[in-house]
């Protein structure tokens, strides 16, 4: 994903991990290991209390082209992931 990512600069990839890792910080040492930690857009940003999402043109200036998901609550306090569910729906 990190070459895709170096090699298409306007592209954005969103990823959502079903989260069984037991280590600690295990997932964000992978992120940081294969560098897709540097695409990663920020927890801080992500929309809260129904607010609109980032404006893909925002999100590709800033280089903030990375978002990933953890199927586990407690990873968005403890790692920086955020929960999937916080912040996304599902249709049927």
């Amino acid at each position: 994903m990190r070459t895709f990512l170096d090699a298409n600069p306007y592209e954005i990839i969103t990823i959502f991990i079903e989260d069984n890792v037991k280590a600690p910080s295990g997932v964000s040492k992978v992120l940081q290991a294969s560098g897709l930690h540097k695409y990663m857009f920020p927890i801080a940003r992500l929309p809260k209390n129904g607010e609109d999402w980032p404006i893909v043109d925002d999100m590709i200036q800033n280089n903030q082209r990375f978002i990933a998901f953890t199927s586990k609550e407690s990873k968005e306090a403890s790692e920086g992931i955020p929960y999937t569910w916080k912040y996304v729906v599902e249709n049927q």
